[in-house]
């Protein structure tokens, strides 16, 4: 699969091609990190607009960081193209790239060609030559293999290691409910080549955190969650504490980069989904975000204009 961007449409800002072997020079955002919290937040009611906020980065940011900001969306694009092609009626979540109007544009009799990113393609591929009419857990879990196939091959770091955290959770959690309800491994499991040591581990039920601890941070914590016998939303909360912390601990040393915006976003994001799931956890986590912000920043030495 080529480790590049293809065309996806004007909507989704997908439509600059960045070449596997391009250099992109660092650019930093001073005001816009400062002023994050001020940007779309009410402290007073802490509500929020994800798709607003998303819009006034793509006003700020280049191109090229607009690009890696649009990865963190793509998990939503993900489940709305399962709706579209397997005619479900869900809900359309608008945090997606693509808009509900565009994707049903892609699959309509007017469209003589498909722009969609490249994974999305190869899964369609998939579905037809499978000729599969249904969405099962096997069609999912190809899509998020493609995807995190897809996602790996980004050139940011940061990002390669957030989404390398987040697969290697979801197969951990997949390998203790398999083991406990009888399910078959290979079904349920994402294989990806890119992180295949992890995979291998799990597929071959060596649940041991030690086994982990090269690939894996937190993986005491993580496998103690797993292990545990609290409610799902228990152990959702728990893993979203971690995953905060995960961020925290990769971006310490990112002040004003792209890092800090991307991490910032998935905080948003999770407050975002918890705002929905249990609006007293969503407030708290919302809350807390723009208190590290506003309290916990501050600017590093070399940055002082006292100095």
């Amino acid at each position: 699969m080529a480790s590049y961007f293809v065309t996806i449409s004007k909507y989704t800002g997908f439509g600059k091609t960045i070449s596997k072997n391009s250099v992109m020079l660092r650019k930093e955002y001073y005001c816009l990190v400062a002023g994050l919290p001020d940007l779309f937040f009410n402290e007073s009611k802490l509500t929020f607009n994800c798709v607003d906020f998303r819009e006034e980065l793509q006003n700020q940011l280049s191109c090229e960081d607009y690009n890696l900001l649009e990865y963190l969306f793509l998990p939503f694009d993900n489940e709305n193209l399962l709706s579209q092609i397997f005619e479900q009626s869900p809900v359309f979540n608008p945090n997606g790239n693509i808009s509900k109007a565009e994707l049903e544009f892609q699959f309509s009799p007017e469209n003589e060609l498909l722009e969609l990113p490249a994974y999305m393609i190869q899964f369609l591929n998939w579905v037809q030559d499978s000729e599969i009419n249904e969405r099962t857990v096997e069609t999912e879990n190809i899509l998020h293999q493609y995807f995190y196939e897809y996602a790996l091959q980004t050139k940011n770091e940061f990002l390669r290691s957030w989404f390398t955290f987040n697969l290697n959770i979801k197969n951990i959690f997949a390998a203790f409910n398999c083991v406990r309800f009888g399910y078959n491994l290979q079904q349920q499991l994402i294989k990806v080549e890119q992180n295949i040591m992890p995979y291998s581990l799990l597929i071959n039920k060596r649940l041991k955190p030690e086994l982990f601890e090269d690939e894996l941070p937190f993986n005491q914590q993580i496998f103690r969650i797993a292990e545990s016998d609290i409610s799902l939303n228990e152990k959702e909360k728990e893993l979203d504490k971690i995953r905060w912390n995960y961020l925290d601990e990769n971006t310490f040393f990112h002040y004003f980069t792209i890092e800090k915006i991307l991490s910032f976003t998935v905080k948003m994001l999770i407050s975002d989904r918890w705002l929905k799931l249990d609006a007293d956890t969503g407030k708290i986590l919302l809350k807390q975000l723009i208190d590290d912000l506003k309290t916990s920043y501050e600017f590093p030495m070399e940055f002082s204009l006292s100095k």
